[in-house]
């Protein structure tokens, strides 16, 4: 019999398959960390101080001491002819990585937690803190500082536009915000509806003697905080250190422990479909949600010796609860910045990854493709004998790893793979992908160069927690295990021919963790729970393998009908394609009245600039214009022979190779609106840029 990772809890009923849960908790869910008693956020931090003591350090994070500034004249087509424009680049010089203990972080978090009392916000429940700031150790010391005086947290990305964060500011009447210097300017129009706000708290002080960057960060903030008074004259504005300060002088003021059912957190999602929707999260949800995980990856597993390199947007549940599963672990949270992870943006120093030296790394699918694009490039820049003893390594190191022939996998990595492991840090021992779906192919590769690549799924509405693989039962291309404090079922998907008989269909989630409701929104509450009361509806679709674990297959609202009948998942065919070393981003579209999808793509511009020298459409690199030869007929259609080469390579069918390619010129960001700051793609807006262009595309094929 083949042993189940997600074992059966229950008979399945009609159009559901039976309700399956994770082995170690078939008898019951888990509702807290194992080995603990807490019961909220505020309980779990005290208890996760006490069990690994106070002089175990915590979090580790570098300082910014200066910007650099340099301008280089790049070439740009203005009005159909070439010129010479001015470009800034921005480098960043940072000191060594500093440490906090378990010790000095609580006290940080108790003086900013009776500081924010002291500046006038109302603890137990009665007014809110917005967190509208980077991922830094000072965002999480915010986050636990309001837990311990039972003030809810609302949360909303950096990157989030104008629109987004007013509405959230807005619809919970946030009275005081928590933010980084860079970002007060982005806060002077939303002030302006959003009238509850009382307080502002930037990250770092305003000091005329800061002369880092040229003085400008000084001046730049500066600017910011006038404006701010100017239409809100009202608003008070502090330092981070501020609060601390009125903090520590506060003897008066007490903790205010909340309950299990307070509010903990209003997470707002990235709105990748329209108005962000404010998830709500009680403290007994994020207990349950850290027991979830920590019943799959322990405190064995991930140890205190571990050091953890956290970069993602603390907005996300995903990385708000891995970075409080580092205080459960005990391991050293080290802070990150996506512009420093690497040399390249840095002056005087090294990247983040490389002096920090991590054993443990979280990312998303586009961290790990360009990953594996970047080894693949350099090496196919040497010569064809290393090249061969490249890939005889890895396909021997493939080899012996799925015989179980012990020995010859850790004497390739210590000779052929440790430049590629060294230029991550040397250290990395565990990887974990989430919050977008990632090729198996690439899956593959990062887990035999550098470290075994686990997959996470969850969701903002259940506190990140559905799977993640367990690395004693490691499989590629699934979810993997569920985590200890769920339970999931299929139910069918008629329309789109899911059957849960065939072990397929829509992802339900119920469970402590689960959200009961959206803020404010009783529209979006009872579309998701309208199911069967306690079971949350994904919208993801599902299979369960052979051994139980769980794959996910598409979503619903990303299932296309296509002209002959047969449905396509667009997420399953982008995160295939994406792995193409041509792409550097790609948005899959179906029309119901075509047979095929198409792809419109962000080219990698330099193997498009080598690829146009190959095709004969210029002589040298220097003469590509990405605006101008993204509309090469000879240049697309290389293209998708190459897509076409990636999806048969990888499994797909023949109604999901793509019919034709659409090149843009504009990398897709939050700040253009072409994805979320999730990074998740804003299909709509995607096709309207390029929608010309798409019909003409399918009309001549």
């Amino acid at each position: 019999m083949v042993f189940q990772v997600n074992v059966p809890v229950g008979e399945a009923k009609k159009g559901e398959t039976a309700p399956r849960r994770y082995y170690k908790a078939k008898d019951a869910v888990v509702a807290r960390p194992i080995g603990y008693e807490c019961s909220t956020v505020y309980e779990f931090f005290n208890e996760a101080l006490k069990k690994h003591g106070a002089n175990k350090k915590s979090q580790a994070w570098r300082d910014l001491k200066n910007i650099h500034y340099e301008t280089k004249q790049v070439k740009k087509i203005i009005d159909g002819a070439e010129k010479l424009v001015d470009k800034e680049w921005v480098y960043y010089e940072l000191s060594d990585y500093k440490h906090v203990t378990n010790g000095q972080f609580s006290e940080i978090v108790s003086d900013f937690g009776k500081g924010l009392v002291s500046l006038g916000v109302q603890p137990a429940g009665v007014d809110k803190l917005h967190i509208f700031a980077s991922t830094s150790p000072k965002w999480m010391r915010a986050f636990i500082a309001a837990q311990t005086q039972a003030i809810p947290v609302v949360t909303a990305y950096d990157t989030l536009g104008e629109d987004g964060l007013t509405h959230s500011m807005v619809e919970t009447a946030t009275s005081a915000v928590f933010t980084d210097n860079n970002l007060l300017s982005k806060l002077i129009n939303p002030i302006k509806r959003a009238k509850d706000i009382k307080y502002i708290i930037h990250s770092e002080p305003i000091d005329p003697n800061d002369k880092r960057g040229n003085g400008r960060l000084y001046e730049e903030a500066k600017k910011a905080v006038e404006k701010i008074l100017e239409v809100r004259p009202d608003i008070k504005i502090y330092s981070y250190d501020d609060v601390i300060a009125l903090g520590k002088k506060a003897h008066d003021i007490p903790h205010h422990p909340p309950k299990p059912d307070d509010l903990s957190c209003i997470m707002y999602t990235s709105g990748s479909t329209g108005t962000p929707k404010g998830v709500v999260l009680s403290h007994a949800n994020i207990v349950a949600g850290i027991g979830g995980v920590s019943l799959v990856i322990d405190d064995k597993t991930v140890t205190e010796n571990d050091v953890v390199i956290t970069f993602l947007p603390l907005a996300h549940i995903f990385e708000l609860v891995f970075e409080l599963l580092c205080f459960y672990w005990g391991s050293v949270a080290g802070y990150a910045n996506v512009k420093t992870l690497t040399d390249a943006s840095t002056r005087n120093c090294e990247g983040d990854i490389k002096t920090l030296k991590p054993t443990i790394m979280v990312g998303v699918a586009a961290v790990w493709e360009s990953v594996k694009k970047g080894i693949l490039a350099q090496i196919e820049k040497q010569p064809s004998t290393r090249q061969k003893m490249f890939w005889a390594a890895y396909n021997t190191k493939l080899a012996c790893k799925k015989f179980s022939i012990p020995g010859v996998p850790s004497l390739i990595d210590n000779v052929i793979f440790k430049k590629i492991k060294n230029a991550t840090g040397g250290n990395l021992r565990l990887i974990l992908n989430g919050g977008s779906p990632i090729s198996q192919s690439t899956q593959v590769f990062i887990s035999n160069t550098i470290a075994p690549l686990l997959l996470g799924y969850g969701l903002t509405e259940t506190v990140a927690n559905t799977c993640v693989t367990d690395p004693n039962h490691f499989e590629y291309g699934v979810c993997g295990s569920l985590v200890g404090s769920i339970t999931v079922k299929l139910i069918d998907v008629p329309e789109a021919g899911y059957f849960a008989k065939n072990n397929q269909g829509e992802v339900l989630i119920s469970g402590p963790p689960v959200t009961k409701e959206y803020f404010k929104n009783s529209k979006e509450t009872e579309s998701a729970f309208n199911y069967e009361e306690g079971w949350f509806s994904t919208g993801d679709i599902g299979e369960w393998t052979s051994n139980g674990q769980l794959k996910l297959i598409d979503r619903k609202k990303n299932l296309v009908k296509t002209q002959n009948g047969e449905y396509i998942a667009l997420e399953k065919l982008e995160s295939v394609y994406r792995s193409n070393n041509l792409v550097l981003n790609i948005c899959c579209y179906a029309d119901e009245n075509k047979v095929k999808p198409i792809a419109i793509v962000v080219p990698n511009e330099n193997l498009l600039k080598d690829l146009c020298v190959k095709l004969g459409i210029v002589k040298s690199k220097d003469e590509v214009h990405l605006s101008e030869v993204v509309a090469n007929k000879k240049l697309a259609n290389e293209y998708t022979k190459s897509l076409v080469e990636t999806g048969r390579s990888q499994g797909l069918a023949g109604i999901e190779l793509i019919q034709g390619t659409v090149l843009v010129d504009e990398e897709w960001t939050p700040e253009n609106g072409f994805v979320t700051s999730a990074q998740k793609l804003k299909r709509k807006d995607i096709l309207n840029s390029v929608r010309s262009r798409v019909d003409e595309l399918y009309a001549s094929s």
